[in-house]
Formats: structure tokens, C-alpha cells, sequence
């Protein structure tokens, strides 16, 4: 029985994480910015935040694309970095 609960734990720290990422894009973009630098401990992570298919987290990542789509097409000399 314990070994259902591992996989979900798992999936809401997962979760939880593309959360906090897309948190942090949302507000970035907010302000008067040019360049975001993104640091995480897992660069994988930080991929699946931009990845458009279908996994656990896909609304989080889909939020995180539109809202860096509005931030790039704003101005050129915007950018963000990994």
C-alpha cells in the first residue's frame, strides 16, 4: 500500500514545482524587464516547464508559454535564460 503513495507524492512535488516556475515567469513578466534568468537545480525540470506535451503538469507549462510568448512579443531585446 505504500508504494501507491510514493508515486503521487512524487507528482505533487513535481507539480508544486512547475507551480513555483510558473509563479515566478508570471511575475517576472509583470514588471518593466528586458532579461529573466531562471535558476533551478534541475534543468529538466525547467524544459518540462516550456514543454508543450502531454504530461502531469502540462497546465502549468502551457501558462508559462503563453505568458512567455506576450513577454517576447513585446519587444525583441526581451530574452530569458536556463
Amino acid at each position: 500500500m505504500s508504494s501507491l503513495k510514493t508515486p503521487a507524492s512524487r507528482t505533487a512535488a513535481f507539480d508544486a514545482e512547475l507551480f513555483v516556475i510558473r509563479l515566478g515567469v508570471s511575475k517576472a513578466t509583470s514588471m518593466d524587464i528586458k532579461h529573466i534568468i531562471l535558476i533551478n537545480d534541475s534543468l529538466g525540470l525547467v524544459r518540462r516547464a516550456v514543454d508543450l506535451s502531454v504530461h502531469s503538469g502540462q497546465a502549468h507549462s502551457l501558462s508559462v508559454c503563453s505568458t512567455l510568448r506576450s513577454f517576447f512579443s513585446g519587444d525583441s531585446s526581451h530574452g530569458i535564460e536556463f
